[in-house]
C-alpha cells in the first residue's frame, strides 16, 4: 500500500512523538456509554490505569459517558487535545479528521474499519483528505487498528482484552520492549504471551491498514528512545524495503535489537493479508535475506518469539552481553539425558559444548557424586535433587574461562525445588557476568515459575526452546 498522507515532518519531532505515546490529553470521539462496546472500553481502561491526563468522551448526544462529562464534538472540547480515538462509522470519519486537524488535534487514532479491506469497499474514503492533513500537521494512526497502549504513560488507548485488568486479572508493566503490529489483535498478543513468561513493555502499537503511519517509521522513532530497547515487529508487508534496511541498521549501531515476524509467506496467506489489511506481503526471500544483510533477528512462530525475545531482555536486564559465533556453553544438569538432549540442540544452532580442562573436571568433582561426570555436559545426577545444592558447580563453570554462558538443566515439577538454591542463585546470577539460563525438563510447579520470575533469567520448558534462547544472543550475521 502506498502512504497516502504526504509528509508532514519527522515523527520524531517531540509534540508528535510526544503526542502519540505521552498524550496529556485524549478525546474519545465515538465514546460508547456502554463499557463493554468496543467504543465504551478505553474509557474505563484509561481510568483503571490510572491515567493522569485529560480524557474527553465525545458522543452526538453530550450528556455524560460512563459518568464522564461529554462533548457532542471535538470542537465543543474545552482544551487542547493531543491524540484523538476515532470510533465512528467509515463514512463518517473523513469529517472527524477534518474536525480533528481544525481542532488541533496532533495525532488520529483510527480504530474503524471498513477503508478497503474484506471485500474492498471504502478503499478510497480517505483519499482526499491527504493535502488538509499535511497542512495541518495532523499525523493517522491506522484506520482498522486497535490502537496503542503506552505503559510509561499509564495510557491503554485500545479496546483490547489484554489490557482489561479487571477481566484478565493481569495489569502490563512498564518494561523496555516495545511491540509494532499491523494485526492489533497478534500485537496485543504477543504482550499477553511476553508477560507470562516475565517480560515488561513500554508500548504496543497496531498500526492496521497503515494509511500514514507505519511500522517501518515508528520504529525508526522508537529505536532512539532510551526507554526502549528491543522492538518487536509482526508485518504482512511493508512499502519501502530500502528504509526498512536503514532501519534495521539503525538499531544495530543502537546496540539495539529488532525482531521481526514476516506473516503471509504463502499464497493463501498473503491473500489473507491483503484481504487484512490491504497489505502486500512481497517476496519472501527478500525480506529474508534483508534481515539476515542489516542485523534483523527473525521469529517464525509465536512460541519462537517469546524465546528470542525473553533470552535477550533477561540477558541486557542482568547486565550479561551478546555471545560470540560458535559461543562456548556450559551445561550442568541433573538428569544426564536432559543434558544430552540440549548439547544436540545448542550444537543444532552453531553452538559449541566444549569439553571442559582438566583442572575444571576435578573442580567440579568435588560438588558431585562419584558417579557424576564433570566433562561437558556436567552430569551432576539426580542424588542432587534429593539434597545438596547445583549452586557450587554453577559458580565453577561461569569462573572457569572457558564458556560464554551457563546453563542449569535440572525437574522443577515439585514445589520448593528452587526454594533452598533461591538465594544463592540470586547472589552468582548478579554477579556472573555470564548469562545463565534454566531449562526444566518437567513443567515446572507454580511456585518455581515465581522463583524463576524473581531470579529474572531466562527459563524454558524444552532443550530446543533453550538452544533457541541462547542462539539469539549470538548477533545476526556473526553466527557460524
Amino acid at each position: 500500500m502506498t502512504s497516502t498522507v504526504p509528509a508532514v515532518g519527522e515523527l520524531s519531532g517531540p509534540s508528535v512523538l510526544d503526542a502519540l505515546l505521552r498524550p496529556r490529553s485524549v478525546a474519545m470521539i465515538g465514546a460508547s456509554r456502554n463499557p463493554s462496546a468496543l467504543g465504551g472500553r478505553p474509557l474505563g481502561f484509561m481510568a483503571r490505569y490510572g491515567f493522569a491526563g485529560k480524557v474527553y468522551p465525545v458522543n452526538g448526544r453530550g450528556g455524560e459517558v460512563q459518568g464522564v462529562p461529554a462533548y457532542a464534538s471535538i470542537m465543543d472540547v474545552p482544551g487542547p487535545v493531543d491524540l484523538a480515538l476515532v470510533m465512528v462509522r467509515a463514512e463518517l470519519v473523513p469529517q472527524v479528521l477534518r474536525d480533528c486537524a481544525a481542532a488541533g488535534v496532533r495525532v488520529a487514532v483510527i480504530f474503524s474499519s471498513g477503508f478497503g479491506e474484506g471485500a474492498g469497499a471504502g478503499g478510497g474514503l480517505l483519499e482526499p483528505l491527504a493535502a488538509e492533513l499535511a497542512a495541518a500537521g495532523m499525523r493517522v494512526l491506522g484506520p482498522n487498528c486497535e490502537g496503542l497502549a503506552s505503559l510509561p504513560a499509564a495510557a491503554p488507548l485500545t479496546f483490547s482484552p489484554v489490557l482489561d485488568v479487571d477481566a484478565s486479572g493481569t495489569r502490563l508493566r512498564p518494561g523496555s520492549i516495545a511491540v509494532l503490529s499491523q494485526s492489533g489483535g497478534l500485537g496485543f498478543a504477543v504482550a499477553q504471551w511476553g508477560t507470562e513468561a516475565g517480560l515488561d513493555f513500554s508500548y504496543i502499537i497496531s498500526t492496521g491498514n497503515e494509511y500514514d503511519l507505519d511500522t517501518v517509521e515508528l520504529a525508526g522513532c522508537l529505536v532512539e528512545l532510551q526507554d526502549t530497547d528491543i522492538v518487536i515487529m509482526l508485518i504482512e508487508g511493508v512499502r519501502d524495503l530500502a528504509e526498512f534496511a536503514r532501519v534495521g541498521d539503525r538499531f544495530s549501531q543502537a546496540g539495539k535489537r529488532l525482531v521481526v515476524t514476516k506473516l503471509g509467506q504463502t499464497p493463501p496467506g498473503a491473500r489473507g493479508a491483503y484481504a487484512h489489511t490491504r497489505h502486500v506481503t512481497g517476496d519472501l526471500a527478500e525480506y529474508t535475506s534483508l534481515f539476515r544483510a542489516h542485523g534483523i533477528l527473525e521469529a517464525n512462530s509465536e512460541e519462537e518469539l517469546i524465546d528470542v525475545v525473553q533470552a535477550i531482555a533477561k540477558s541486557r536486564k542482568l547486565g550479561t552481553s551478546e555471545l560470540p559465533a560458535g559461543a562456548r556453553i556450559g551445561i550442568a544438569t541433573t538428569s544426564g539425558g536432559a543434558g544430552v538432549w540440549l548439547a544436540d540442540a545448542c550444537a543444532a544452532r552453531g553452538l559449541t559444548v566444549p569439553e571442559l580442562s582438566a583442572p575444571v573436571q576435578e573442580l567440579l568433582k568435588a560438588h558431585m557424586p562419584p558417579f557424576g561426570s564433570p566433562v561437558n555436559p556436567v552430569d551432576l545426577t539426580a542424588q542432587l535433587t534429593a539434597g545438596g545444592t547445583v549452586v557450587p558447580a554453577l559458580q565453577v563453570l561461569t569462573e572457569s574461562g572457558e564458556v560464554d554462558a551457563v546453563v542449569l538443566v535440572t525437574s522443577l515439577s515439585s514445589a520448593g525445588r528452587l526454594e533452598r538454591d533461591a538465594a544463592a542463585l540470586t547472589e552468582l546470577v548478579a554477579r556472573s557476568g555470564l548469562p545463565i539460563f534454566i531449562f526444566t525438563y518437567t513443567r515446572p510447579a507454580p511456585s518455581c515459575v515465581q522463583i524463576l520470575q524473581d531470579l529474572g533469567v531466562p527459563w524454558y520448558t524444552s532443550a530446543a526452546r533453550a538452544a533457541r534462547g541462547l542462539a539469539a544472543l549470538v548477533p545476526v550475521g556473526t553466527a557460524q
